[in-house]
């Protein structure tokens, strides 16, 4: 169980692709806690425009037009505070980098 912060700063951006507790779990939480109005504006921290959200990998490919090869297929969602996403175990994923504000 861990809280991740997520600030523009190099290496505090995101947490890139991986599988939670290297598969050996039955599955993950990711909640979208609300931004902290406290130490910036809402604006600053607003989810708008300023990356973040969740990519997954769930095992699915897709033929690559330019290249004919197969690749594994992304979906991409954005989030907002109290947004809940329960991903299953072994599962790649990551959340995506943020520019400007604060998540948790």
């Amino acid at each position: 169980t861990f809280i991740t912060r997520y600030t523009p700063a190099p290496d505090e951006c995101a947490l890139l692709k991986h599988v939670d507790g290297a598969g050996k779990v039955d599955g993950s939480i990711v909640v979208a806690l609300p931004v902290d109005r406290w130490t910036a504006s809402e604006e600053e921290n607003s989810f708008e425009g300023h990356g973040g959200g969740l990519t997954f990998w769930d095992g699915r490919t897709r033929l690559d037009p330019d290249t004919g090869r197969r690749e594994l297929e992304e979906s991409t969602y954005d989030t907002r505070s109290g947004d809940v996403a329960f991903i299953d175990r072994a599962v790649w994923h990551q959340a995506n980098p943020i520019t400007r504000g604060t998540r948790w």
